[in-house]
């Protein structure tokens, strides 16, 4: 506790030297402009105003064609949110999947299953890794969050929608800012940004940002899980070279060294009419649970260890009026030496991992009269070129055919109904060349043939690689530990070894295109109808997988869209409704099959066909210049109209088992097929919502209280595809209460504040196999104090 006192005085005096953080930009407008929020208001609070680039030029948010929501920095504080993985439930149909967001139902159940639906950027510039989501999120100038398919101007992998974090600008004259946050769990966050002027057209910000906490999650041989130790650092430059030429350099720094998820049964299986000489199941009787996973209590190695570079460039050149040129560049290197998941059955660690990715892109933005274009040449590279991924997978079975496992060495005993685990393989993957390049080029127009009236079309071609070069080793479990694991021999004997160091890469290519309208109803009401296309890449496997899982086929949407944007009552009240249906062929679905000789392997597969509609609502009001109220309503309905031959985990033993249990004198269960059309998709609660709303009260020296409370609340969803019970997740509401005290021009303010009121205990990463269903969950009950200033 010392040494968190000694980071919070110092930390204070830093913010003391470092003052006021204005947004601006001391170069005057870009082609491709930040969005700009004040900082101690939500982004919803100022709809009408707000200044989006989602489609890449500039527009106010409610008169864009598009599904878009804002994020602002003052709800992240407000709500205590500091990583990305945090900001689902902000803006409609927003999830988190196990291996990036997921947007209207479409995200992966399997942190496998190569990139996220949702393309996700920071400052323009693409991120292909999920595990950036982990570390910390802080001194923004706004996100924006597209909903739907972007398949002109992003392209690949976004067929879901996509999430642009965009970094503050400095500020014009120098300033700064600092808060200081301590919380349940001996939680403290520490963030202060200061603003250097170096001269009239060069400024600098410099900002950071650091969170420790004792973790809420149990602890046994190692340290706590779910612990936090986040630290972030971040200098921006913007440079005003000459009058028509303005060029934003950033360079980043982020960490995570807490730990990983603790992992607990939400149920297990018991199947008391077993027959396990004919190898059947009978019906299954399902016991409800919250104990720890079997076998938890044994792990040792826990933490994480990520390490992330980054250097993003814009430079932007007014070449004469109504045109300019846009050059984005960045580089990103993450560093993974650590522990991402550890349920006492299964873990994953890496080994001097590291993936690096590099982008170029050209935008030319060119408006006159009637005409608006867009348009743009791409260039991506991803690559891990070095270092191993170790996991250590065991199994798991059911009573009674936990009986086998108990008989041939349990490393966890199920007594009575309960589950036994046991050790199975362990799997070393050493890369040489993983990753993906993609070029594209794409261009989008917006034409008004007569006032009032703007037609919209757009086109991008897209070519990908696929490249998977790497040698996969299979050993007997608890073969390795991180400091003896080999490439290429196993210390006993070699289950599986391939070697695809040599192994051609995957092409794969896609036209993408959209239409529309839009159209002013009023001065004050826009409506919009688009059609529109979209691609993700499809991707290799390894070629020791079984035939028919070595590579998977790109998935394709095509989303129709209609909507309405409004500003009534004196801009005091603003409405976005949103109406839509997208239509999936061969949809990638991530799964879990078990391998006669590996056990159970993550892969995957294509669905044939799959459709989701709904409708969003999301609005703000203003009734009086003292209250604030927003919020937004969803209606989801998901369906996967053909999915046959869908690998069914709960009528599947594991490879173990087959191997053991034939010695006993009991049938061997092969894997078992399902057919999940009809299903409804992961993720996907048919309703959910938030609201919230803030009053100022005013006192006679000028100070300010204000009140806020946010609820958000959703109905149940599956938490995979085969909409079986033991995944069915009951809806739940959230409520986040905040109160603030505000001195004259908020230059110092203090908030108190409780999160999730309700202490409900929200599962995340569930995964239903045939023994048991296991989850992770979201941060209980917390409480704090924040203090902050800004001059």
């Amino acid at each position: 506790m010392t040494s968190r006192i000694t980071l919070l005085a110092s930390t204070a005096l830093f913010g003391l030297a470092a003052p006021a953080a204005a947004q601006t930009d001391p170069a005057g407008p870009a082609a491709q402009p930040v969005t700009t929020v004040p900082p101690t208001t939500d982004a919803a609070d100022q709809s009408a105003d707000i200044v989006v680039t989602a489609q890449k030029s500039s527009e106010t948010l409610s008169r864009a064609p598009i599904a878009v929501s804002v994020v602002s920095q003052a709800l992240l504080d407000r709500q205590g949110l500091t990583t990305g993985e945090q900001l689902a439930t902000t803006v409609p149909t927003l999830k988190l999947s196990q291996n990036g967001f997921a947007i209207r139902g479409i995200g992966s159940n399997n942190g496998f299953s190569g990139y996220s639906t949702v393309a996700t950027q920071f400052d323009g510039i693409y991120n292909p890794s999920s595990a950036a989501l982990t570390l910390g999120l802080f001194d923004l100038g706004s996100i924006e969050v597209l909903r739907g398919p972007q398949g002109t101007v992003y392209g690949r992998n976004a067929t879901a929608g996509v999430v642009n974090v965009n970094t503050a600008d400095p500020g014009r004259t120098y300033g700064g800012s600092a808060s200081v946050q301590y919380g349940r769990f001996d939680d403290v966050r520490l963030q202060a940004a200061v603003d250097l002027p170096v001269s009239d057209t060069l400024a600098v910000r410099v900002a950071g940002f650091r969170q420790v906490n004792d973790g809420y999650g149990p602890r046994y041989r190692t340290r706590r899980f779910d612990q936090a130790d986040l630290l972030g650092a971040r200098v921006t430059a913007l440079w005003r070279i000459a009058p028509s030429l303005t060029w934003r350099l950033s360079g980043s720094y982020g960490e995570n060294r807490g730990t990983a998820a603790g992992v607990f049964l939400r149920n297990y299986n018991y199947y008391p009419q077993a027959n396990l000489v004919a190898g059947t199941f009978g019906p299954v009787t399902i016991i409800p649970s919250d104990a720890i996973n079997p076998g938890l209590d044994t792990v040792t190695e826990n933490r994480q260890n990520l390490r992330s570079y980054d250097v993003r460039s814009r430079l932007t050149w007014d070449a004469a009026a109504g045109l300019s040129f846009t050059y984005l560049a960045g580089y990103l290197k993450l560093k993974n030496d650590g522990v991402t998941a550890a349920s006492g059955v299964f873990s994953q660690e890496y080994i001097g991992q590291a993936t690096e990715s590099w982008s170029h892109e050209l935008d030319v933005n060119y408006q006159t009269g009637p005409l608006k274009l867009v348009a743009g040449a791409y260039l991506y590279k991803d690559s891990q070129n070095d270092g191993q991924r170790l996991l250590h997978a065991g199994n798991t079975a059911p009573a009674p055919f936990n009986t086998v496992y108990n008989l041939f060495g349990a490393k966890v005993a199920g007594t009575g109904n309960q589950i036994s685990t046991i050790d199975a393989v362990d799997v070393v993957n050493t890369y040489s060349d993983v990753g993906s390049r993609s070029r594209a080029v794409f261009g989008q127009a917006t034409l008004s043939p007569i006032e009032g009236i703007r037609l919209i079309g757009g086109v991008r071609a897209t070519w990908d690689r696929a490249i998977d070069r790497e040698q996969q080793l299979v050993c007997p479990g608890n073969s390795f530990t991180r400091r003896t694991v080999s490439a290429a021999t196993c210390p006993t004997f070699t289950i599986a070894y391939t070697d695809d160091r040599t192994r051609p890469e995957a092409k794969f290519s896609k036209v993408n295109w959209r239409l529309g309208i839009d159209a002013d109803v009023t001065r004050n009401v826009l409506a919009y109808a688009t059609v529109s296309t979209g691609y993700r890449a499809g991707g290799l496997q390894p070629s020791s997988n079984p035939a028919g899982y070595r590579q998977y086929a790109p998935e394709n949407v095509t989303n129709y869209e209609a909507g309405l944007r409004a500003n009534l009552l004196d801009r005091r009240l603003f409405i976005g409704l949103t109406a839509y249906q997208m239509d999936y062929d061969g949809l990638q679905v991530s799964t879990i099959i078990v391998d006669p000789v590996q056990g159970p392997i993550p892969v995957t597969t294509n669905a044939a066909k799959a459709r989701i509609r709904g409708i969003e609502l999301e609005t703000t009001l203003r009734p009086t210049p003292a209250d604030r109220l927003s919020g937004y309503l969803s209606v989801l309905d998901t369906r996967f109209q053909d999915f046959r031959n869908a690998p069914d985990n709960l009528r599947s033993a594991d490879t173990v088992y087959n191997i053991f249990a034939p010695i006993l004198g009991f049938a061997a269960i092969p894997s078992a097929i399902g057919d999940f059309s009809g299903n409804r998709l992961p993720n996907a609660p048919k309703l959910s919502g938030r609201i919230s709303y803030g009053h100022d009260f005013a006192t006679a020296s000028g100070w300010k209280i204000t009140p806020t409370i946010d609820f958000y609340a959703q109905t149940r969803t599956f938490a995979t595809a085969d909409n079986v019970a033991q995944g069915r997740l009951p809806g739940y509401t959230k409520t986040d209460l905040n109160l603030q005290l505000a001195a004259p021009g908020d230059a110092v303010y203090l908030n108190v504040f409780v999160y999730n009121v309700e202490d409900r205990r929200i599962p995340v990463n569930v995964v239903p196999v045939w023994s048991s269903t296991t989850a992770s969950y979201a941060p209980p009950r917390t409480y704090g104090v924040r203090f902050g200033f800004r001059y």
